[in-house]
């Protein structure tokens, strides 16, 4: 569909809704004639704003280098999220009670309708109060505030000596959007060094662009270390899908940087690869593809590749970027126990309580999150630690994973959520 005509539906569909909304909002307050003009003013001036600034937004993001000019595009979509969202809920609730007073009419004309529809609109008005506020501590505590998950794999066949061994995975960090924060970066580095892990694993999305995001970060990443080596591989991001590149030759240059500024930050990148990781004697091999995702997602994962002459007896972690890859080409095999992925961030909006979680990313992926057992294989999505799109997380907090190594089976295997 044509970009311009998407652009008009799209600020036709904000329009209603802010009519809509502002009908509810006149009702609920209960603003008479004398006051009317004040607020439409108001009203939609905001709206106008939001509308100019997404238009802003929307003309720069394709064509800005400038990580300055990267992050406020990034902040005009996450304030209008916390603004539009919001009133999206309170539209249902409007509408809920338009529909019940509409119902009720049918057979009792005398209703107090008035009081039916602000049964809806006070609830409808405290919710988006709260999603307006869940919105703003996401975009400024949200972002940082790091949670780290611990898993037990227990992997029969896993040599002996690589029984307890300690891996932290780490995945999107996006540093195009910390750049006016590298002490989140820092933050999270830190906390990957207090672990004290034997092997580290970062499954893709460094950049989210361009190899010089990684520029004010080489000293922080190189600190990172692990006895048994860190890895890494590409994402989507990484390949600079997301910019309107003069030419393909500067797009692949980009990508053959962003290949070398990973290698310089000291990680050993694999690509459609394997290594062995020996300790003591025995092995276990490490197996890492390129970024295969469904179209339009990048497909350069190369699965037979990488698994080339691999040992058809030793125990094989595969590192891939995109979870769709193992549930489309993966699942089922059983020379691949253990996969780690990245990607969906949890969408950074949902909910987790206890073992019960949910997320926009359920409609897109049968597993979105954590950790997946079926027949003897385990999948592990890690939420990221960066962000797109959204400067904020609402529920869903980024994520170091820490993963211990046994040779014992866990419990019965899970079914996909």
């Amino acid at each position: 569909m044509n970009r311009k005509l998407i652009f008009l539906l799209f600020t036709l569909f904000i329009l209603i809704m802010d009519l809509y909304a502002s009908r509810g909002i006149r009702n609920l307050l209960h603003i008479q004639s004398d006051h009317a003009v004040v607020f439409r003013i108001i009203y939609w001036g905001i709206t106008l704003m939001m509308l100019s600034a997404l238009v802003w937004s929307g003309s720069v993001f394709q064509r800005q280098r400038d990580p300055v000019i990267f992050h406020r595009v990034t902040l005009v979509l996450g304030i209008f999220l916390m603004y539009f969202v919001p009133i999206l809920l309170f539209n249902a609730f409007q509408l809920a009670g338009d529909l019940t007073s509409g119902m009720t009419w049918l057979f009792a004309r005398e209703a107090d309708f008035h009081g039916l529809r602000k049964f809806f609109l006070i609830p409808g008005a405290i919710a988006g109060i709260l999603l307006f506020a869940g919105f703003g501590m996401g975009m400024v505590r949200g972002v940082t505030n790091i949670k780290i998950f611990r898993e037990e794999i227990g992997i029969p066949g896993l040599p002996e000596p690589f029984s307890g061994i300690r891996v932290v995975q780490i995945s999107d960090f996006h540093l195009a959007g910390f750049h006016h924060r590298p002490d989140h970066i820092r933050k999270a580095v830190d906390l990957v060094k207090a672990i004290g892990p034997d092997l580290i694993l970062f499954t893709g999305d460094m950049v989210h662009n361009f190899a010089e995001e990684m520029d004010p970060f080489m000293d922080i990443l190189k600190s990172l270390k692990a006895p048994l080596g860190k890895y890494a591989i590409l994402g989507n991001h990484d390949y600079g899908a997301y910019y309107s590149w003069n030419s393909e030759t500067e797009k692949r240059a980009n990508l053959e940087k962003v290949k070398s500024q990973v290698r310089k930050a000291g990680f050993d990148l694999l690509l459609n690869e394997h290594r062995t990781i020996a300790l003591n004697g025995t092995a276990v091999e490490l197996v890492g593809v390129e970024n295969w995702g469904k179209a339009p997602m990048p497909q350069e994962g190369d699965l037979d590749r990488a698994m080339a002459e691999t040992d058809p007896s030793a125990i094989k972690i595969l590192l891939t970027h995109d979870p769709h890859h193992w549930l489309l080409h993966v699942r089922g095999r059983k020379d691949i126990p253990l996969t780690l992925s990245g990607h969906t961030h949890g969408f950074q909006f949902g909910f987790e309580i206890g073992k019960f979680k949910w997320s926009p990313s359920a409609w897109m992926y049968d597993h979105w999150a954590g950790l997946l057992r079926e027949n003897g294989q385990y999948l592990y999505v890690n939420r990221g630690i960066g962000y797109t799109g959204f400067p904020g997380r609402v529920g869903i907090r980024p994520e170091i994973t820490l993963l211990t190594l046994s040779p014992q089976a866990n419990e019965a295997d899970s079914p996909v959520p």
